[in-house]
This record gives C-alpha cells, sequence and structure tokens, in this order.
C-alpha cells in the first residue's frame, strides 16, 4: 500500500503526522518503509523484512516507545501531547530521507 504519491521530479518525500497516525491505527501494516521506486509505503514487518523496503523508516513500535497515543475510536488522531512527540521524530528523520534520497539520484 502506498502511502504517498511518487514525488514531483526534484521535490524529496517527506514523512508527516499523518503517516504516523496511520501505523498507529487497527492494521497490520505497522512498519514505513522507503521502497525500491522512492515511494513511502506502509508495510507489514514480514513485507519489510522480505526485501520489500530500501530502509526501514519508521514502527508503530518506535512511535509507541516515544509515548505517543492515539484517541481510541478516532481515526488516528494524536492524543494531546502526542503531535510534538511525533514532529521531533519526523524533526530527525526527515532530513536523513532528503539524504537518501539525494544518493538515489
Amino acid at each position: 500500500m502506498t502511502v504517498t504519491p511518487p514525488p514531483a521530479r526534484g521535490r524529496p518525500q517527506t514523512i508527516t503526522r499523518v503517516h504516523a497516525s496511520a501505523l498507529l491505527v487497527g492494521t497490520d501494516r505497522t512498519v514505513l518503509v522507503l521502497d525500491g521506486n522512492g515511494d513511502l509505503a506502509a508495510v507489514t514487518p514480514d513485507t519489510a523484512l522480505a526485501g520489500a523496503a530500501v530502509r526501514v523508516l519508521l514502527t508503530r513500535s518506535d512511535l509507541l516507545d516515544a509515548g505517543v497515543r492515539t484517541v481510541p475510536g478516532s481515526g488516528g488522531r494524536l492524543t494531546p501531547g502526542s503531535g510534538p512527540l511525533v514532529d521531533e521524530l519526523l524533526d530527525h528523520l526527515n532530513p536523513l530521507l532528503t539524504i537518501a534520497g539525494d544518493r538515489q539520484q
């Protein structure tokens, strides 16, 4: 399942709060990867380990370990205080994603 469309030429992929929330909401797709086409995709752990991922970027466990939670039954709305935690993680991940994209070009 591709989470975001391929970027326009020259525009790097960016991981957002929506990507993070999607990993936490009742699905077995708990791993966000950068696939061989340069797309972000939410996949199962088995799919990621089977080689579908060029890079594993973020997992449900990473988010839970950082204290990120969603409001039950909300479809992925972050609990108060979780937004800044996600933003801090993304502030570290997105520059690495840009570097990875530059290396692929």
